[in-house]
């Protein structure tokens, strides 16, 4: 694409558009630049945000999984996230897969592959904090996603009214033989 194409392009895509797809490019398009940044500002800092979470996410899920190595025992790799929940509510593998027994539920029963036991009840409950943290963190990278996307649809309303306002309410001045006058058209 040339730049004359990207030119006609950019002019061609109404302001809600681009705002839907980069928030605050609608408003710059509509000359407002200090809405134009709050937006640019605002998705800048969810994003950041939505990053941060998930990168602490990782790293305490590593720590909770280099804590049940160490204090129950456990094999890290190729484990889901319900084995990693079951390991904070039993102290061993032997007391999960007898409860499971009981309960009639085979399909939850896991195999010597998936050992653990754990040193004490301390250590399991610090595990489960560690794990329910990472969790948290988690959720909260998918709650500023939402943020992040509701920022998307509010930029776009909000071109979509400025350019319906900059349709509406024309200012036009007029030489008349001797006075000048400025006029405000509505349109309804």
């Amino acid at each position: 694409m040339t730049m004359n194409n990207l030119i006609a392009l950019n002019r061609t895509i109404h302001p809600a558009v681009k705002s839907a797809l980069i928030p605050g490019w609608g408003e710059s398009s509509l000359s407002k630049p200090a809405q134009s940044r709050f937006f640019n500002l605002l998705e800048l800092t969810m994003w950041s945000t939505c990053i941060g979470f998930y990168k602490f996410s990782k790293h305490q899920k590593f720590q909770y999984q280099s804590y049940a190595a160490k204090y129950a025992g456990v094999n890290r790799k190729k484990k889901n996230h319900k084995y990693w929940v079951d390991i904070g509510n039993y102290v061993s593998l032997e007391s999960h897969n007898a409860e499971h027994l009981r309960w009639r539920q085979i399909g939850d029963i896991y195999n010597n592959d998936f050992y653990w036991n754990w040193e004490s009840q301390t250590h399991m409950k610090k595990f489960e904090e560690m794990r329910i943290r990472s969790d948290e963190l988690a959720k909260y990278g998918e709650y500023t996603i939402g943020i992040i996307t509701l920022n998307h649809i509010i930029s776009a309303i909000n071109s979509l009214y400025l350019s319906r306002l900059n349709d509406k309410v024309k200012i036009y001045s007029v030489i008349e033989k001797k006075d000048i006058k400025i006029k405000l058209k509505y349109v309804f």
